[in-house]
């Protein structure tokens, strides 16, 4: 990689003389070309990940060209993020040359995360022009990006004779051809970057070691998915019969999907567990768009459960992840099955102790402080060294986006929980520190219609561990509990 990306700088455009010679898609369209032109430009991200920032180029609608767009785009900034709707375009699918025109360059070949063949076609469905786009990986997380246009026999730029045709659009696509690449370099780059959400490689090897370290004390076979969104590309952690209802897991802040190790076999006995780790938050989850706010998050959560195909659920939160849960259920009752709310925030302001401790940890992390932090909470027990221990590197390592940071698990309005549908399990730790237990479940028995809650005895916020067995118990009696539209439920499946 290092000799690679010396010979070819990654501001360059310039071609290698093999790669002018080299056969690439397209070239078969027009074999007697008036000239063809190629550049080339090496960028510090895979092949999947600069593959989205071409198929969805284009003016008006489109993501834009990534070139000058005072003069391609209407003045309209060509797009920094990858846009969903936009990464499926069908063969024969018109990329507009500029904003309002109906006309543009067809897509006459794509094969996925390799690269695309754009032409523009004459009246009579000749090629005029192609415009190819090829991708090769040359060393891990390196791609090497060549474009070709080629001319055919009868193009004349603006009419204008064979010799200064071939001056004109040397000196043109050059300059445009030039800014685009590098655009498209900087994007992909700049994604790849956002999207790792840690600092330093350095920083994100030392967290993935205490992640997969924290992992490989599940007691179930479980496999890992990506799946992605505007917001990035979400870890799933999935274990539990393929035919059993679908169960989705959200953590507490900062503690990664493992965090459920203590409940994970007694769940995924009679379930198929879907354990997330959230967005914005240290862990494998990769962050794309940030999430700004209640209602990104609620977006977020349901693109996940669509990309799992994932129609009603029943959803599990604990802490953070339970205040998540409970405005998801606020939000979107239609995709919920049943609600189990774990010493989750929003029932009630939090202390504040937990604020002081709070943003001491987060502003000077430190394992003094997390320890500090996390022994207020109840767990002092060695046993949860290594997940102390992630949790501190995840607050050292890891990049939260300033707009998700901004995010404080608001007290959810007694309106709002009057309007709610879902059948609700509440468990708070008898000794919890984050609020008063017992108000906050007085609270939710007034307010919430179809509600059972209780508190756990000997416990702080650290319930689900300590007290697994209870908590384990209680959870799948409410789960397995019947209720009058069971049957309608029957042939609700995942087909992850």
């Amino acid at each position: 990689m290092k000799n690679w990306i010396s010979d070819h700088p990654s501001r360059s455009v310039r071609a290698t003389h093999d790669e002018k010679l080299r056969q690439l898609p397209g070239d078969e369209r027009i074999p007697h070309p008036i000239d063809t032109l190629t550049h080339g430009v090496t960028i510090r991200s895979a092949p999947r990940d600069v593959w989205p920032w071409l198929v969805q180029m284009g003016a008006g609608t489109r993501a834009g060209w990534y070139s000058y767009d005072w003069l391609d785009n209407g003045r309209r900034p060509s797009s920094t993020h990858i846009i969903p709707d936009l990464q499926d375009p069908a063969i024969g699918s018109i990329f507009p040359a500029l904003p309002g025109m109906t006309e543009g360059f067809t897509l006459l070949a794509s094969n996925r995360e390799r690269g695309l063949v754009l032409g523009w076609l004459g009246p009579h469905g000749t090629t005029e022009v192609t415009w190819a786009f090829a991708l090769d990986q040359v060393a891990p997380d390196v791609t090497r990006l060549l474009v070709r246009a080629r001319g055919g026999p009868g193009y004349r730029f603006h009419g204008l004779p064979l010799p200064l045709t071939r001056l004109a659009v040397r000196i043109v696509h050059f300059i445009m051809q030039r800014k685009q690449l590098l655009s498209i370099a900087q994007r992909a780059e700049m994604a790849m970057s956002h999207r790792s959400g840690f600092k330093t490689p350095e920083g994100e090897a030392e967290f993935l070691a205490a992640y997969d370290a924290e992992l490989a004390l599940w007691p179930v076979p479980h496999e890992e998915l990506d799946v992605r969104s505007r917001f990035g590309t979400t870890h799933v952690v999935v274990c539990g019969p393929e035919t059993a209802p679908p169960l989705v897991l959200l953590h507490g802040y900062m503690a990664t999907l493992t965090m459920w190790s203590p409940n994970i076999a007694r769940f995924s006995k009679d379930h198929r567990v879907y354990a997330i780790d959230v967005m914005g938050q240290p862990g494998k989850s990769r962050p794309g768009e940030p999430i700004r706010s209640v209602a990104d998050f609620v977006a977020w959560l349901t693109a996940t459960l669509d990309a799992l195909h994932l129609d009603r659920v029943c959803l599990v939160g604990m802490s953070f992840g339970g205040w998540l849960a409970l405005n998801y259920a606020v939000a979107s009752p239609q995709r919920i099955r049943k609600l189990v709310l774990l010493s989750p925030g929003g029932l009630l302001p939090m202390v504040r102790q937990f604020s002081v401790r709070g943003t001491l940890m987060a502003t000077l992390p430190t394992r003094l402080t997390v320890n500090w932090f996390f022994h207020w909470l109840g767990f002092t027990d060695r046993v949860y060294a290594n997940l102390l221990e992630m949790v501190y590197l995840g607050l050292k390592h890891f990049r939260m986006p300033l707009e998700t940071a901004r995010i404080w698990p608001a007290v959810v309005a007694d309106e709002e929980l009057r309007t709610m549908t879902v059948p609700t399990l509440l468990l708070i730790g008898e000794h919890e520190v984050i609020s008063d237990p017992a108000r906050a479940l007085d609270r939710a028995r007034r307010l919430v219609p179809d509600f059972e809650g209780e508190l756990v005895p000997d416990c702080r916020h650290d319930m689900c561990s300590t007290q697994h067995q209870i908590v384990d118990a209680r959870v799948i009696d409410f789960l397995q509990k019947p209720r009058p539209d069971d049957r309608a439920v029957a042939n609700e499946r995942s087909v992850a």
